[in-house]
């Protein structure tokens, strides 16, 4: 049983809803620069994950499944709806369509993976946190969000995105880290029927282009579609592009 989380609800009374999900050491503000725009033509919501932004911060260690959990409890989706999840959204994107959590139109899973990463590089990322807060990981947390060349141009979003890191709740933070750590999807990708687009930046050393273009192989109904220059969240990077990828696949 899930909990209830924070969430911003925009757009109203438009054919089609979006439910956002955002990555690891986030809040639901990283979509604000395309839902500015995409609330013209769709119902978007935004949520904060358990232990990020303003949503309740249980104990750890959390599961992804539990995380998929949370949103089926917030929310009561009388009719599917599309979802975008980045990095840790799109395993928790999966896991609501795999489950049957809340009834789902199109998946739009972005930059992330049936199975992130390995148990050694997620326990080392978690020694860090416990030892010494979100300021041991934050600048490689950056790092490894966006290409060096937009990071040097970018100062005042590197800023922005530094204090967004700091706000997450180091148990939250670990939880989250727990959840990707232990969860490898891999074997329940075929109870996926719904149309799927993954989208994978061509910098992104986090969820590389060979993981996207993979889970798409392993997906009925998915295609992939590689972003070029960029990192591994593209809202942040390139709303505009976001905006229009959303926008062909939705419409």
């Amino acid at each position: 049983m899930g909990i209830a989380l924070n969430f911003k609800s925009e757009g109203k009374h438009h054919n089609q809803t979006i439910l956002f999900i955002h990555p690891l050491g986030a809040d639901h503000t990283v979509f604000d620069n395309v839902i500015n725009k995409m609330k013209n033509n769709f119902n978007c919501i935004s949520v904060d994950l358990r232990g990020h932004g303003k949503s309740p911060v249980l104990e750890p260690p959390y599961s992804i499944k539990e995380m998929a959990e949370d949103i089926s409890s917030t929310f009561n989706f009388g009719s599917p709806i599309n979802i975008m999840g980045v990095s840790i959204g799109g395993m928790i994107a999966m896991s609501l369509a795999i489950n049957k959590l809340i009834p789902v139109s199109k998946l739009i899973l972005s930059d992330t993976g049936h199975k992130i990463g390995n148990f050694e590089l997620w326990q080392e990322r978690i020694d860090l946190v416990k030892s010494g807060g979100l300021q041991k990981i934050v600048d490689m947390a950056l790092e490894r969000w966006f290409p060096k060349e937009f990071r040097d141009k970018s100062g005042q979003l590197m800023e922005e995105c530094k204090k967004l890191q700091l706000k997450t709740q180091p148990k939250g933070y670990v939880g989250a880290c727990q959840a990707i750590q232990t969860e490898d999807l891999t074997s329940q990708l075929q109870l996926i029927k719904q149309e799927t687009l993954i989208i994978t930046g061509s910098e992104d050393i986090s969820t590389p282009p060979k993981l996207g273009k993979e889970l798409a192989g392993l997906i009925q109904n998915a295609s992939y579609k590689e972003l070029k220059g960029i990192g591994h969240v593209p809202p942040l990077q390139d709303p505009d592009l976001t905006i229009e990828i959303l926008d062909n696949f939705l419409r």
